[in-house]
């Protein structure tokens, strides 16, 4: 355990050097990982902020599997994009037909493309596809040196608000989550604030108590993203499929 710490300048904080180093190494997990159709409905990308160019890994899950085959497809066409982001501009088409059918719709999705001091925006309603999603990101946060997973929802059904608590508790919070998240109340649990790139309001897990998980383990940084999505991403729906972990073992 201790030799793994010795990678680490101060265990379990991580600077930003040692964050872009996990992000890589979590990035090659999932390209190399057997995943099946599994990658159809969870996608993982390693992502740098245009700012700063710093790294973060944006992670998108459906959050059911429609029946209808066709939806399936649009759905699955729809997280392969590469705008389908919190930080990211919509890449999704209006059927300029339907426009005077669905008018909201249609600001929805181009208010979503930039704010008022140019920063880009999550994606917003698609005529297209009306399958719910969840996007995480975990960013580095710069006063606790620790990873920190921001989440929103996307397309819920219509008249569901995506920034909605209430939402999240029933989307994403497994039940045996719930009543700890609860009294854990703002600090502990799930937090609201400006997203770090886009400055829209999204959720986020606090990072506080993470440490304290943190150190009772010891791991390789190519290890670190594993164990730390492992503790702090069951509470808000967030599983890495077990052959990111099988497949890296085999190679050993």
């Amino acid at each position: 355990m201790s030799r793994h710490r010795d990678e680490y300048r101060q265990w379990p904080f991580l600077n930003q050097e040692e964050f872009e180093l996990a992000c890589a190494f979590f990035d090659q997990r999932y390209v190399r990982a057997s995943l099946g159709p599994t990658r159809q409905i969870f996608k993982i990308r390693s992502r740098r902020t245009l700012t700063t160019g710093n790294s973060y890994i944006e992670i998108l899950r459906l959050l059911q599997l429609p029946e209808d085959e066709d939806e399936l497809s649009l759905a699955l066409a729809k997280l392969g994009n590469g705008g389908d982001g919190l930080n990211s501009g919509s890449g999704m088409e209006i059927d300029t037909t339907e426009e005077d059918a669905d008018e909201e719709a249609l600001r929805s999705h181009t208010s979503s493309e930039t704010n008022s001091k140019g920063k880009q925006q999550p994606p917003g309603y698609s005529l297209y596809s009306h399958q719910p999603y969840v996007t995480y990101e975990i960013h580095l946060h710069p006063t606790y040196s620790m990873p920190t997973l921001w989440f929103m929802l996307h397309d819920l059904p219509m008249g569901e608000p995506s920034f909605d608590v209430d939402a999240v508790y029933r989307y994403l919070v497994p039940p045996e989550y719930k009543s700890r998240l609860r009294a854990a109340g703002v600090t502990g649990g799930i937090s609201a604030a400006p997203h770090p790139i886009t400055d829209i309001p999204a959720f986020f897990i606090h990072p506080c108590q993470t440490k304290e998980a943190m150190e009772s383990f010891g791991c390789p940084i190519k290890d670190y993203l594993m164990v730390w999505i492992g503790l702090a991403g069951g509470c808000v729906g967030l599983w890495i499929p077990s052959e990111m972990a099988r497949d890296e073992k085999e190679d050993q």
